[in-house]
């Protein structure tokens, strides 16, 4: 009996814990909770999701209650949560603040004026920095330029993407509408700019960026200079000219969050490579930022360079001893022991070749995330057979990688 006991309670316990974290958020209007905000001198934290929202639930399951969290906010801050599809308040928010992707954090001062906005998954080792950072921006009156009214006007096309009146208003009408600014620095300006992806307006953000950071923050400025940047990663490898590439980083840095950045920067190195075929610089630069911090994502990373550069024996040399010294420290995955196969053979080292795609034809060719056949494979060995480097097509194969949302 004391056992059921025990259990009930427990049971019960667990439900008025899941009940006070939903009722951690304020319940009533963003008019009333500024009006709570202003009371308690505190912070507003704005969280804008939607139902189906899957990173959204993952910060209401596991970083929203996390003691720490709960800490920050209880101590600093009103939350107040708005669903964007459904309640008024959040699609006025979502407007207000360009809402790029969910969820979207903005977190106000007492009086509604923002410190900073942010999209996407937080970890809790993420999160609580940020909630932190907003508090001491408030200390010294540090706010971005959006003003505080939520009733604005905007042009149709901009407010139609978040308040649905059922009346299509293609993007293209924005261009002529920004056409028509005399300050593109205004807000309205700058959110009707944020969600186009006009040329002449990326460049004109680009040009501007350190302006626009420091007025609206980064985070909506992410598409247009992902676009700028690659376009120019790419300019600067066909010309060779790796400093205006490391000048480029440097400059678009402020523009990404730290979880953000290591995702991004990769893919413009990356295009700086494909158009510079320039592998020594290539690797420096992989080196210099630490892109691939992990085995497998470096060797994904280098399958391309092995089949570019095979007739470059002291890079193929160099690349061979670091594939050597990773099976040393464990067997290697399928699409290593192709690129060690490659290395080998186009290195003129036939015979260990031999050996190494002996040892790949064991694999399961059914796996369809392989990227090669049984048959491509086999005619691999025939050519090694051969001695023929050249005898079969070189494939670019990747390990698929594990995703997390952390």
């Amino acid at each position: 009996m004391k056992k059921i006991l025990s259990l009930l309670l427990m049971l019960f316990m667990g439900i008025v814990s899941i009940y006070a974290q939903e009722d951690q958020s304020f319940k009533g209007s963003f008019e009333d909770c500024k009006a709570q905000a202003k009371k308690e001198n505190k912070l507003i934290l704005i969280d804008m999701y939607f139902v189906g929202c899957m990173p959204c639930a993952e910060m209401d399951k596991r970083v929203l209650p996390d003691p720490s969290v709960q800490q920050e906010i209880q101590q600093n801050y009103i939350l107040y949560k708005t669903d964007v599809m459904k309640e008024l308040d959040g699609k006025k928010l979502a407007r207000k603040y360009g809402a790029s992707g969910f969820p979207t954090y903005v977190i106000l001062n007492k009086d509604g004026k923002a410190i900073l906005t942010e999209s996407g998954f937080f970890g809790v080792n993420r999160f609580v920095p940020l909630l932190q950072k907003a508090v001491q921006m408030e200390a010294v009156k540090n706010y971005l330029a959006f003003d505080t009214n939520l009733d604005s006007e905007y042009p149709a096309a901009y407010s139609e993407r978040f308040i649905k009146t059922g009346v299509n208003h293609p993007f293209s009408e924005l261009e002529e509408y920004l056409d028509q600014q005399k300050d593109l620095f205004s807000e309205q300006a700058f959110l009707a700019n944020s969600v186009t992806n006009f040329p002449k307006y990326n460049l004109w953000a680009y040009n501007n960026l350190s302006k626009l950071i420091q007025l609206y923050g980064g985070n909506l400025l992410m598409n247009k200079i992902n676009n700028v940047a690659k376009a120019k990663s790419k300019q600067y490898g066909a010309a060779q000219q790796l400093d205006s590439l490391e000048a480029l980083v440097s400059y678009i840095r402020p523009v990404y969050n730290d979880k953000l950045w290591p995702v991004f920067l990769p893919h413009f190195v990356a295009d700086y490579y494909n158009s510079s075929k320039d592998a020594k610089a290539y690797l420096a630069l992989i080196d210099k930022y630490t892109l691939y911090p992990k085995w497998e994502e470096r060797s994904n990373a280098l399958g391309q360079v092995i089949i570019d550069q095979k007739s470059n024996k002291p890079l193929l040399k160099a690349l061979l001893a670091e594939y050597e010294a990773q099976s040393k420290k464990e067997p290697l995955d399928f699409t290593d022991q192709y690129k060690l196969t490659l290395l080998y053979t186009y290195l003129g080292d036939f015979k260990s070749a031999d050996k190494t795609v002996e040892q790949f034809l064991t694999a399961d060719f059914t796996n369809p995330y392989y990227k090669i056949n049984k048959e491509e494979a086999l005619a691999m060995q025939a050519a090694i057979k051969r001695k023929d480097a050249n005898g079969f097509e070189a494939k670019d194969l990747k390990r698929t990688l594990g995703f997390s949302m952390d």
